[in-house]
């Protein structure tokens, strides 16, 4: 098994390599003229579009949207405190499909 060390130096290499590949394809596109006028006209076309789907919209979509955000976030500190007490976690839904919690572990720069 790899080093953790080795595999983060690895991750932040290619991380750099990305970066730079990046700038030298933002640089090119940003530099072809035909390219800018496309940019300008999908722009327009979003824009319209926007207004279509805007003027459509039912208001309770929204209402949805915020309501199933929070019952996830709901449910997310429900079993992180039910595994702190020592219990497992079981979830079926209709058609008798169980689910299983999945943990993450991701790490940030520290100030």
């Amino acid at each position: 098994m790899k080093d953790i060390q080795k595999i983060f130096d690895d991750i932040q290499e290619l991380k750099k390599e990305r970066r730079e590949l990046n700038k030298e394809y933002k640089y090119l596109i940003d530099n072809d003229d035909k390219y800018g006028e496309l940019v300008d006209k999908l722009k327009v076309l979003r824009e319209k579009k926007k207004a279509i789907e805007d003027a459509n919209k039912p208001p309770r979509l929204e209402e949805i949207k915020d309501e199933i955000s929070d019952a996830s976030q709901m449910i997310s500190d429900v079993a992180i405190a039910t595994l702190m007490n020592g219990e497992s976690i079981s979830l079926k839904d209709k058609y008798d499909t169980e689910y299983e919690p999945i943990y993450k572990v991701s790490f940030k720069k520290i100030k």
